[in-house]
């Protein structure tokens, strides 16, 4: 697999994630669920990007050195 591959994987993941915790929050509306949401769900999200981010700073620096052993 391919990091754009991996990227596309990950942030659609995280876009499902999201909309079937809106589903679930429609019905769960205790503080449990207000705690889940705090230490589950919302930190995936920026941690997702961080992933990103850092796959793409792997892509190139695959991508340098694939051009300086050509």
């Amino acid at each position: 697999m391919s990091q754009s591959a991996g990227k596309g994987i990950l942030a659609d993941a995280v876009k499902q994630l999201k909309r079937a915790w809106r589903r679930c929050r429609e019905t769960w509306t205790d503080h449990n669920a207000e705690r889940f949401e705090t230490e589950f769900i919302a930190p995936i999200e920026p941690a997702a990007r961080q992933a990103i981010e850092a796959m793409e700073r792997l892509q190139s620096a695959c991508d340098e050195a694939r051009r300086s052993c050509e």
